[in-house]
């Protein structure tokens, strides 16, 4: 009886020892996937950030492209007025110019003197 007590005892002390061991790699384990949740919470909610300021940029820059469209309508229409409006200024001064060059034309002329 002394011998199964003793056994029993051994083999009760070595299942403690294995028990406190294998509780001690769980709680490791615990605390390291715990580590590891929690990073990936801090990472999940900067990508939420990043993911809701591109969307922003987003809307920011479709609406600047809208203003650039319209933008590049009206500078299609202005560019066509103001290549109309030089060719009309150009022939103009041409007209001046053949008018300057009469006039100089008319001055130096002997009958002027």
């Amino acid at each position: 009886m002394e011998a199964e007590l003793a056994s029993a005892t051994s083999d009760e002390n070595t299942a403690i020892t294995n028990f406190d061991g294998l509780m001690a790699a769980k709680a490791k384990e615990v605390a390291s996937l715990t580590a590891s949740i929690e990073e990936k919470m801090v990472r999940l909610g900067n990508t939420q950030v990043s993911v809701v300021e591109m969307k922003e940029d987003l809307d920011d820059t479709s609406a600047q492209l809208l203003e650039d469209h319209k933008f590049l309508g009206d500078l299609d229409a202005t560019c066509a007025r103001k290549t109309a409006e030089n060719g009309a200024n150009q022939k103009l001064r041409s007209e001046e110019l053949v008018a300057l060059a009469d006039t100089i034309k008319v001055l130096n002329d002997d009958d002027a003197l």
